[in-house]
């Protein structure tokens, strides 16, 4: 497989491209009809310089049919040769970005999330327009990537052509004294052979970003000879609002995603808090990571997102597979477990996409300065006489440079296009069919608008809504038996009310204070969390024995119970001679869950 086509099977992953029929029979036996490719049949000739928002208008109105002839093949098609369970863990196996795992698993998600929208619905038309706002986004991100990989390739391919020159002409020089006397000095042939050696790593490079070109103009449908690329709006708009938490995205998707609205249109209405407490409910170490201050740049939280995600999109696609299989008496059961699951993913998807945003902010910053620090060594040694294995050694460090710059506007490629996704995922929606059908520079106009002032529109009403939760203390979530607690009390306020989700119960004591009393080092069980899930109390003792080695040699126990037919799943560590106390005080110092009983 060449790179050329390595680039479509990427793309036919994230169902962005890929074979297409005029139609497909879905698994309820209907037919699904798929227009025929008629904006990509005559493209518009590229008359002036490409900035993003053209290159998104050419990436959509170009690409749109195609992907969403592939999305409806891989949701209905009756001959698939994979089951969405297989589609998931192909996309996993596939690595995208730059091997960073969170893009995987987003992507898995958001296959998920997709297949469970269309299958809930018995809507067509809801069907057909979440496929197009699908795949139109995909395209939109695809085109913001590329745009900005070809935007950096322009400029590093005469860098590159120009130092290939330069060291080119010094190897023929070498080669010419070698044919004239027959040989050379052992230090001489050391230098032809780095030279050999580093012209043929910029060779690499230069087809490398020769192939970003090529990427890029196979997706706006234009020669990628003589483009002309324009790379100062947009971009500068890749600062990730402050004030615009991880929630402040929830809440946005909350109001703006259409798969809330499905949900109530199908019998099931959500309030957001409702939606946040099944997260919680079923993955609690979200909120004690959280707490305890872990961010997507340790490890432990890095992981348990990545996981969780996928967990996620295996667990969606499977409870809509049930419901799609189920007999009529268990479907709207099953439904409404199905949409619990989309909520959470959604959220998910949120929050997967704004710690990206986080992690190529970080990533960008080291990596520019190991730029800097290198450019700066670079023009010293400029300026000084060089040995031979000085002038090699000065050269693979300019290729290293090269490297590193590459590197830096990949991170900054990334962060675009996961800045763009959180964006979508929060319900920013500006592609339709009717504005597809226009000229190229009147849909620039509109996506100029909508980036500008929709999406900020739509985002700055989302903030307001906060005052009500700054109210509210999160003692309820720190308190150890938050989950217990909330089952004990659930009936004193009705539940229609959704207070008992918002506010289950408040703590005001110092819940992480230390035991002083010596009684309580002869309490003989330390517990440390409580979970609705067995597999979240093993991803606890997992992660707390990463944090805390001395816990390595000690055994945990999962005690099941129940509380108000509830099933709880208590982490604890039991010991008859109790000591527990000076280990307990030390995880609650580090603001650590621990009750000693």
């Amino acid at each position: 497989m060449n790179k050329f086509e390595k680039f479509v099977f990427v793309l036919t992953v994230l169902g962005i491209v890929g074979g297409c029929s005029s139609a497909e029979t879905d698994n309820i036996g209907n037919k699904v009809e798929v227009e025929e490719l008629v904006f990509a049949q005559s493209p518009e000739p590229v008359r002036s310089k490409l900035d993003v928002y053209a290159s998104m208008a050419r990436g959509v109105k170009y690409n749109v049919d195609i992907a969403a002839q592939e999305m409806n093949k891989k949701l209905f098609a009756q001959n698939q040769n994979m089951s969405p369970q297989d589609i998931i863990q192909n996309m996993m196996n596939v690595k995208s970005g730059r091997d960073n795992p969170l893009y995987d698993s987003l992507r898995a998600l958001d296959y998920a999330v997709i297949y469970a929208t269309v299958n809930l619905s018995g809507n067509r038309s809801y069907i057909d327009n979440s496929i197009f706002v699908k795949v139109s986004q995909n395209l939109a991100l695809a085109s913001i990537k590329t745009h900005k990989d070809a935007l950096f390739a322009s400029k590093q391919l005469k860098e590159i052509a120009r130092l290939t020159d330069k060291e080119q002409k010094k190897l023929n020089d070498i080669v010419k004294k070698e044919e004239r006397t027959g040989r050379l000095t052992p230090a001489e042939l050391s230098y032809k052979k780095g030279l050999e050696v580093a012209l043929l790593k910029l060779k690499e490079m230069y087809e490398a970003q020769a192939f970003a070109m090529a990427e890029y103009a196979y997706l706006i449908k234009a020669e990628a000879k003589n483009l002309k690329l324009e790379g100062r709006t947009f971009y500068e708009l890749d600062d990730l609002d402050r004030k615009l938490t991880v929630q402040a995205f929830q809440r946005s998707a909350f109001s703006n995603r259409s798969e809330f609205d499905i949900a109530r249109e199908m019998g099931r209405s959500y309030r957001f808090r409702e939606v946040e407490y099944n997260l919680l409910k079923k993955y609690p170490e979200v909120e004690r990571l959280n707490i305890n201050g872990y961010n997507v740049e340790d490890k432990v939280y890095a992981e348990n997102l990545e996981k969780r995600a996928y967990t996620l999109a295996l667990g969606l696609v499977k409870k809509t597979e049930a419901y799609k299989k189920a007999k009529e008496a268990d479907r709207d059961r099953l439904r409404t477990a199905a949409f619990d699951e989309l909520g959470i993913a959604v959220f998910t998807q949120v929050e997967v996409a704004y710690n990206l945003v986080r992690l190529s902010e970080t990533d960008y910053a080291v990596v520019s300065e190991q730029a800097k620090d290198l450019k700066k060594d670079i023009k010293q040694r400029e300026r000084g006489r060089l040995s031979m294995d000085g002038e090699i050694n000065l050269l693979n460090d300019k290729i290293k440079l090269l490297t590193l710059e590459n590197e830096q506007s990949q991170i900054a490629a990334e962060k675009a296009l996961a800045l763009r996704a959180l964006y979508f995922y929060a319900g920013f929606s500006p592609f339709t069919r009717v504005l597809l059908k226009n000229e190229i520079k009147d849909i620039v106009v509109s996506l100029r608008a909508a980036f500008n002032k929709d999406m900020v529109e739509m985002l700055a009403a989302v903030p307001a809504e906060e005052a009500y939760d700054e109210k509210i203390s999160n003692g309820w979530a720190k308190k150890e038996n938050w989950l217990e607690d909330l089952m004990e009390n659930r009936n004193t306020v009705p539940v229609a009310q959704s207070v008992a989700v918002s506010r289950p119960v408040v703590y005001d004591e110092d819940i992480f204070a230390p035991y002083t009393d010596p009684a309580y080092d002869r309490k003989k069980i330390m517990q440390l969390g409580s979970y609705v899930e067995r597999a979240n109390a093993d991803l606890e003792w997992k992660m707390l024995q990463e944090l805390y080695p001395e816990l390595k040699a000690k055994k945990p126990e999962v005690i099941r119970t129940r509380i108000n037919g509830q099933i709880f799943y208590r982490l604890v560590l039991h010991s008859e001679s109790g000591g527990f106390m000076a280990l307990c005080n030390k995880l609650r110092g580090d603001r650590v869950q621990c009750l000693l009983r």
